[in-house]
């Protein structure tokens, strides 16, 4: 049983709550026991797996007041995990490009929205947050572990481009599922930039009178819902 502060594995897991030694390291944490099966059953293999001693997930024990000490929840937690990032090396015919997103909440629900609703790369673009952030992995609810991540940026992605606009865009009644979606950041939108390389303009559109906006995790689970549900147009294959 781990019963020193000093342990190196406790160490570890302090460090990577810093985004510059997630990505020095190439690791990420996980709290909770859901999250730990969930990594465990996509395969991964754990760089460490801390575990009150009554936990049923077998890992390594820690002292109970250690383990609460090294968790970043305020109500503690049973489980840490510490595993490898993965990152795709190839990006599909359907994507998700997320432009500058800030929230990292909303980066972890659209990586859980995604990996439930389309056969998708989520694209990681230049400025977003990092999606290996605690918060983010806590709100995939454990498709961290099995939705492809790219970092790249707004070339790099298949055509056609669809930006997500909140206002001056269509709503297609039917689209190819072979699309790149671009969502932009919650505040500012999509830069300029990004939208040059857009060929197209989406805007869900919103009952009068009532709430100008989505949040950008709503939006993206309309468009993802959209792709995957309606008649395919323009595909001959």
């Amino acid at each position: 049983m781990i019963t020193s502060q000093d342990n190196e594995k406790l160490k570890m897991v302090r460090k990577l709550s810093q985004k510059k030694y997630r990505e020095k390291l190439g690791l990420f944490v996980t709290e909770g026991e859901d999250l730990a099966r969930a990594g465990l059953a996509a395969g991964f293999e754990p760089r460490a797996l801390l575990v009150h001693p009554d936990c049923e997930v077998d890992g390594e024990p820690v002292e109970p007041l250690l383990l609460e000490r090294a968790s970043g929840l305020a109500s503690g937690t049973r489980v840490i995990g510490v595993w490898h990032q993965r990152w795709a090396e190839t990006v599909k015919e359907t994507c998700v490009f997320l432009d500058a997103l800030s929230d990292p909440g909303n980066m972890g629900t659209i990586i859980r929205t995604v990996d439930a609703l389309l056969d998708a790369t989520v694209v990681v673009g230049p400025g977003s947050v990092d999606p290996y952030a605690p918060i983010s992995v806590r709100a995939s609810m454990g498709s961290i572990f099995s939705q492809p991540l790219l970092k790249a940026s707004i070339d790099q992605t298949p055509e056609p481009r669809v930006a997500m606009v909140a206002s001056g865009g269509e709503w297609p009644g039917g689209h190819s599922a072979r699309v790149t979606v671009v969502l932009g950041s919650e505040r500012e939108g999509i830069q300029q930039v990004v939208l040059n390389q857009c060929q197209e303009s989406w805007t869900i559109p919103l009952r009068q009178g009532r709430a100008e906006s989505l949040n950008v995790a709503a939006a993206a689970a309309i468009a993802c819902e959209r792709i995957s549900s309606t008649p395919v147009v323009g595909d001959k294959g």
